[in-house]
């Protein structure tokens, strides 16, 4: 279902977020300058990582998507005003999906059940691997804590998937500000191993 925006909304969108070809700066790798576009078609796959929201901003680099929830707000003077969230990163190369990092260093996954503390070897914001816990033929749903580098925790639940050669594959939700947590982790982790690909100038998608 699309929602439509007000015109007030399109010009303010407009204004801050459009770019023609012949603007010096999408030519400019070294420019700030971004190319975006303001869509509410959220992929279902995204709509459990985003949570509500109703509008997003869609940017594109390389083959990678980043979806922003977009907020509007009015401030006491009545104006409109945007906020961005977190985005969600999606890899579009191949089978689409949220990006998965890999080289995963001091990340752990604590089952509440056990409390047994155990090393991720993959993580995204709707997935992670890890060595096979005590429990593991137990595919019910768990709750269990990540901890990240810097000691923060993200309350989250998952559900087992795949064991194979000792190592379990599970999907995972984390809600509201933990959700957001997770999501500002990876896009940290994205934007350091990409640096190169944020200093190049993000398409307009259609």
């Amino acid at each position: 279902m699309k929602s439509k925006l007000t015109e007030e909304e399109l010009a303010l969108f407009s204004d801050l977020f459009s770019a023609t070809e012949s603007d010096p700066a999408i030519n400019d790798p070294n420019s700030a300058h971004r190319i975006v576009s303001v869509t509410a078609d959220v992929p279902k796959m995204l709509t459990s990582i985003l949570g509500k929201s109703k509008l997003t901003l869609l940017a594109e680099i390389s083959h990678y998507r980043l979806w922003f929830p977009l907020m509007l707000n009015r401030d006491d003077l009545g104006q409109i005003v945007p906020t961005l969230g977190i985005p969600e990163v999606v890899d579009i190369s191949g089978n689409e999906r949220s990006w998965r990092l890999t080289n995963v260093s001091d990340v752990k996954v604590i089952d509440s059940e056990t409390e047994e503390s155990i090393d991720v070897l993959s993580l995204s914001a709707s997935g992670l691997t890890f060595k096979s816990l005590e429990n593991a033929a137990d595919e019910s749903p768990k709750s269990a804590h990540l901890i990240l580098p810097d000691g923060e925790k993200v309350a989250l639940e998952y559900q087992p998937v795949r064991n194979e050669n000792g190592v379990m594959a599970a999907k995972i939700t984390a809600l509201s500000e933990d959700r957001e947590l997770l999501r500002r982790f990876l896009f940290t982790q994205h934007k350091t191993k990409y640096a190169d690909l944020y200093n190049q100038n993000i398409t307009k998608i259609a």
